[in-house]
């Protein structure tokens, strides 16, 4: 806005007249002084009325900030009432001003949250002009008592910013209870982790090369969305639980809404190198893939040995193989929404009394529950193929809501091998197994009467086709089932990873 002001004029009167004086360019000069003033107030009404001109504000719905960072992460691991402050960044980009009409907490008034703006503590604000170019701070912070139990494991909130219709925010998380927090980060060489405090692993967590992580029974370890528990190469992962007290993996949302949510993370990856991993007695519920696999690497091991062992409600696989080479014994895998396993690209793989059982209902499932497979697309016009030396199924139940369970997908223009094995299980399929060398003595699509999928209990009932259908010399490998019980207790083993008793 143009506005008018007035500056004093000097003027010159007999009182404040120069003093006599013989110097003649002092004489000349005095009247200089007074244009030299005047010159001086145009310039300065001339600065001020350009300094008050405001930029032209857009009003495209097209104009957005830009943060300095998109999710702030309050990572210090309290262990007493705990208060933090983070500080973040907005830009506004364009050559125009905007107008930011809103900036809030999600959460509001009930956030741990809470907001500081141009010295100001507020839970929202807005009409915040940001010319062109310019940028603001916004200061965050959050207060926490991590040892209420009651308390979630992570805390997580946003700040929503509404600029000419849109919508923006940066997320904002703390740890809700005490414990080890690992953000981004690889690991100590040879660290362990105990039962005393949850592992939280926000975004991943890297077993460093030929280094071990070891993680002994009863830990509980939560990761956050998308979170990632790597192993190196050379590195290796040994997951220790013990009958009736196992680790347990899952996402870091407690409330009951998320207890069995898939896809609330990311996965256990025994990268392509890693070697001689293990994981005994655990849990895996609520990811994207339980546990990814890559190739084989040329090792004397398997990848990953993977025993005594649930895992369920995966928003892809239980079981990813990517040209690797797994062994499993006496492990439950169900209701994922593509594959309880997947051994694809070829590679190798021995089951034992394993239970897989996909009755995905969340979203239509039309892949089967157990895919094998030795090849993939490179590009439209390229194939590469994988040999899939040995895939071997003994004593196990592979059944589902489909009508065929099992995908055994090779690429009959290659000489690649395409070697499957399934003897003494029971399976639901459609597929031609008149073929002894690739099927023996297995039950076909009669029902394996679990005790109720709805609740995730694989047990078998007494009617159970799958009761005392096993062999013999596999019961003696793996002789006590997923409760610690006895397969012989009746003479002849059942097949699964459940014996059923009477």
């Amino acid at each position: 806005m143009w506005k008018t002001i007035f500056l004093p004029f000097h003027r010159i009167t007999p009182e404040n007249r120069l003093p006599p004086t013989n110097n003649r360019l002092l004489t000349i000069f005095a009247p200089m002084r007074q244009i030299s003033f005047l010159i001086i107030s145009i310039a300065i009404i001339f600065s001020m009325q350009t300094g008050c001109r405001k930029d032209p504000i857009t009003t495209d719905s097209s104009a957005r900030l830009r943060f300095s960072i998109d999710t702030i992460v309050f990572d210090t691991v309290f262990t007493t009432v705990g208060s933090s402050t983070r500080q973040f960044k907005v830009y506004n980009d364009g050559n125009k001003s905007v107008n930011i009409a809103s900036i809030k907490l999600a959460g509001g008034n009930v956030s741990n949250f809470h907001l500081n703006i141009d010295g100001s503590p507020v839970v929202g604000t807005g009409n915040i002009l940001l010319r062109g170019g310019d940028s603001m701070y916004v200061f965050v912070d959050v207060t926490v008592d991590p040892n209420n139990s009651n308390s979630p494991l992570m805390i997580e909130d946003s700040v929503q910013f509404e600029t000419n219709g849109n919508h923006q925010h940066v997320i904002l998380n703390a740890v809700g209870q005490d414990a080890y927090f690992y953000h981004n980060e690889y690991l100590n060489c040879n660290e362990v982790w105990n039962n005393d405090k949850p592992h939280v692993i926000y975004g991943y967590a890297v077993v460093p090369q030929c280094c071990t992580l070891t993680i002994n029974a009863g830990a509980r370890v939560y990761l956050h969305h998308n979170g990632v528990l790597a192993v190196d190469s050379c590195a290796t992962l040994k997951v220790l639980g013990a009958f009736g007290n196992p680790v347990k993996f899952q996402g870091d949302r407690l409330e009951a809404d998320y207890a069995e949510e898939p896809g609330q993370w990311g996965y256990i990856w025994c990268s392509s190198l890693s070697k001689n991993n293990v994981i005994d007695w655990a849990e895996i519920k609520n990811g994207t893939i339980g546990i990814l696999s890559d190739s084989l690497g040329g090792s004397a091991n398997p990848t990953v040995k993977i025993t005594n062992t649930k895992i369920r409600n995966m928003s892809l696989a239980g079981i990813f193989g990517q040209g690797s080479w797994i062994e499993g014994e006496n492990i439950a895998v169900q209701n994922c929404a593509q594959y309880c396993l997947a051994m694809a690209y070829g590679g190798k793989c021995t089951f034992r009394h394993c239970t897989f059982g996909d009755y995905y209902d969340i979203a239509t499932r039309t892949t089967p529950c157990v895919l094998l497979n030795n090849w993939y697309k490179v590009n439209d016009l390229v194939n590469s193929y994988r040999d899939l030396s040995q895939a071997d199924f003994y004593n196990c139940i592979i059944y589902g809501n489909l009508d065929n369970e099992i995908g055994l997908d090779s690429n009959s223009a290659s000489t690649t091998q395409f070697h499957y094995y399934f003897s003494h299980s029971l399976i639901k399929t459609n597929v031609n197994v008149s073929s002894i060398s690739h099927f023996l003595s297995n039950v076909y699509n009669q029902e394996p009467y679990f005790h109720d999928i709805s609740t995730y209990d694989l047990h078998l009932n007494a009617s159970s086709h799958a009761i005392d259908i096993g062999d013999n010399t596999i019961g003696l490998l793996v002789p006590l089932d997923l409760d610690n019980i006895s397969r012989f207790n009746n003479g002849i083993p059942d097949a699964g990873a459940y014996e059923n008793v009477p």
